[in-house]
């Protein structure tokens, strides 16, 4: 069954893009890395000397606990500021939407070259403004991977529906020499019965016929 395709079409059928991967690509880790940085620089700003010159009496009678101060401090703002930034991450949907653009620039530079490719040194075509296509182009250019996908569905189900009537050809033809073997069977046989009772009528004839004369011989004798 040939797929449905539209010769005149100016914008190929796009092929579905990849699914999105969970993971951090280059940019969201990339963006991990940039934070991560900029904490540790933030919180090592806050040393022991920097934290006590604020605190000059407390750390001139109470270093030890100053000092332990400031580490409560430092680790608190740390563990906030990572949970905060986790949950912008997860609620802004952040590391889907970076690598969605990772993928958009792969797939651009892909296309660049394939481009590239195609024209065999000469120059380049420039792509068709997505906002230059009529309706019924952009109409077809999303519609045409569906009726793709239904076209080759269609064309697999025939094919194995085909398959199937072949199978069932084949069993449907051994069925019926079988069961014309066997009416053959029948009908020898059925001969044979018609033959053995028409000597059983013969003999039973001559027996009869001789029974009758020697009942004739006694009533003369």
């Amino acid at each position: 069954m040939p797929t449905a395709t539209e010769p005149n079409s100016r914008s190929p059928s796009p092929t579905p893009a990849p699914p999105i991967a969970d993971a951090p690509g280059p940019r969201a880790q990339g963006l991990i890395n940039v934070f991560n940085q900029a904490s540790k620089a933030t919180l090592d700003k806050c040393s022991a000397k920097n934290f006590a010159s604020c605190f000059p009496t407390a750390a001139q009678y109470s270093p030890e606990v100053l000092d332990n101060l400031r580490g409560q401090i430092v680790d608190q703002l740390d563990r906030t500021w990572k949970s905060n930034f986790e949950d912008i991450m997860e609620r802004r949907n952040v590391v889907k939407l970076l690598n969605s653009l990772d993928q958009c620039i792969e797939d651009a530079k892909l296309r660049k070259k394939r481009a590239e490719s195609n024209a065999n040194g000469g120059p380049v075509e420039t792509p068709i403004p997505p906002h230059t296509l009529s309706p019924s182009e952009i109409h077809l250019a999303h519609l045409m991977p569906y009726l793709e996908k239904q076209a080759n569905d269609m064309n697999t189900k025939l094919a194995e529906t085909q398959q199937s009537n072949t199978k069932l050809l084949s069993t449907v033809t051994a069925q019926r020499a079988e069961i014309e073997a066997l009416v053959r069977g029948l009908e020898n046989v059925i001969q044979d019965l018609d033959i053995s009772a028409q000597m059983m009528a013969q003999d039973e004839v001559q027996e009869l016929s001789k029974e009758t004369r020697e009942l004739e011989m006694e009533m003369r004798t």
